[in-house]
């Protein structure tokens, strides 16, 4: 698995925001350290050469148990 990077805090639409680390596309599957799936990239926003992701969490994740982590890519 790809690290994706660390999740830094949740946006007004509880999407959890994350400085990423590698290009990422749109509608990628985010995973936890134990493989769990947590959601997907919902939208790509900020420098091209740094871009912050949101990450929306997937039915039944709560995800504020996944803030200070870092999640990853398979």
């Amino acid at each position: 698995m790809e690290c994706l990077g660390r999740v830094a805090h949740l946006d007004s639409k509880n999407r959890a925001i994350i400085l990423a680390k590698n290009k990422v596309n749109k509608n990628t599957k985010v995973f936890d350290s134990e493989s769990n799936l947590v959601g997907r990239v919902a939208d790509i926003f900020g420098p091209v050469n740094e871009p912050y992701l949101a990450i929306s969490a997937r039915k039944g994740v709560r995800i504020t148990k996944i803030i200070g982590r870092e999640v990853y890519r398979k």
